[in-house]
């Protein structure tokens, strides 16, 4: 496990495993905006970098609490005009979503304090950055933990018992 901290998760996170995720990436987050990231030396939106990766066969499950961003949702739309983005991407919006969980592969995790922000884990500059906090996991060992608790809440662990379900959207269960 490795401390990351402002720039550090960009580079040794963002850049390092999320942007060549081969398999699978798993997001659990409050909110989700279009976040700037440097992918093959050009700024691109992470819809974008989405888009890249399904057309290379990377499926997504993304959690989130707020309605993603009106530029992420413009950008996705934009991309997905023939459904091709959608067929590997999934979302589920749960309002009690509050964790930070990034998992790329079944073998790679970062848990920390992050959204889904370019301030959190996208290209901004140190005085535009949040100050973000996080760990990074780098064996499927130590990974499985993150995957059992996202998959819980993924399949509706907590929605027959939560207490906010009459005013959930969309409840898992």
């Amino acid at each position: 496990m490795k401390l990351l901290t402002e720039r550090q998760i960009y580079e040794q996170f963002t850049q390092k495993y999320l942007a060549s995720a081969r398999e699978f990436v798993w997001i659990a987050t409050a909110n989700v905006k279009a976040t700037g990231l440097l992918y093959q030396r050009k700024f691109i939106s992470f819809p974008d970098l989405m888009a890249l990766l399904v057309n290379r066969g990377v499926g997504f499950r993304i959690i989130h609490a707020e309605l993603p961003s009106k530029p992420f949702r413009e950008r996705y739309d934009h991309i997905d005009k023939k459904g091709t983005l959608s067929a590997g991407v999934e979302f589920l919006h749960c309002i009690r979503m509050h964790a930070k969980i990034y998992i790329v592969d079944g073998r790679v995790a970062f848990v920390g304090s992050p959204n889904l922000t370019g301030a959190g884990i996208g290209a901004k500059s140190a005085v535009k950055r949040n100050f973000e906090i996080g760990f990074l996991y780098e064996t499927a060992q130590e990974t499985a933990q993150f995957l059992e608790y996202f998959d819980f809440i993924w399949m509706g662990g907590h929605c027959p018992k939560c207490g906010l379900r009459d005013l959930c959207p969309a409840p898992a269960a």
